[in-house]
C-alpha cells in the first residue's frame, strides 16, 4: 500500500513511452479499422491519469492499452466491440483502487483520479478483480462506444 501526499514523479523514459503509446494507440485503431474507439479510449484513460505514478511501469494504463491493441494488430484480430471491451476491462490497471483519509473511495467512472487526489493523501492498492466489476466496465465502454458511433454519424 502506498500513501503519499504527492506521488513520486515517473522517470522521463516512462513519460516518453507514455507519449509515444498515445500516438501508437491512434495508429493501431486506424489499422484495425476502429477509429471510433479513439475518443472512447482516450476519455476512459483520462480518468486514470496520474494513477501511473503509483503503479509498476507495465501496469501503466496507457502502456497497457497500447500493448493490448498491439496484440490485436499482431494477431490480425478484428476489434469486435464486445470482445475489445471485455479485454480492456481485464487490464491490470482496472484492479487498482484508491481511497482518501476521510474514507472516500475513488469511483473511476464518475471522477478522474487527478480530481480525486487533489490536495489530499491517498492510499492505492490492487484488488483481486476489476473495479468497478468487469461487467460494469464492459457495459460502460460499450455504451461510450455506441454513443460515439451515433455522434459521428450525426456529425
Amino acid at each position: 500500500m502506498l500513501m503519499n501526499t504527492m506521488p513520486p514523479p515517473i522517470p522521463p523514459h516512462q513519460e516518453e513511452a507514455r507519449v509515444q503509446a498515445v500516438v501508437t494507440i491512434g495508429h493501431f485503431l486506424e489499422g484495425l479499422g476502429e477509429p471510433g474507439w479513439r475518443s472512447v479510449l482516450f476519455g476512459w484513460l483520462a480518468r486514470y491519469d496520474g494513477l501511473e505514478t503509483y503503479l509498476y511501469a507495465e501496469d501503466d494504463p496507457v502502456i497497457s492499452v497500447r500493448n493490448l491493441l498491439a496484440h490485436y494488430v499482431e494477431a490480425l484480430k478484428p476489434a469486435e466491440p464486445g470482445q475489445l471491451a471485455a479485454d480492456l476491462s481485464d487490464l491490470p490497471f482496472c484492479r487498482y483502487r484508491a481511497k482518501r483519509r476521510d474514507g472516500k473511495k475513488w469511483e473511476p467512472l464518475t471522477e478522474t483520479f487527478t480530481a480525486f487526489c487533489e490536495g489530499v493523501t491517498v492510499e492505492v492498492w490492487e484488488s483481486e478483480g476489476p473495479y468497478p466489476r468487469r461487467e460494469v466496465l464492459q457495459n460502460w465502454l460499450l455504451t461510450q462506444f455506441c454513443t460515439a458511433q451515433i455522434g459521428s454519424r450525426r456529425g
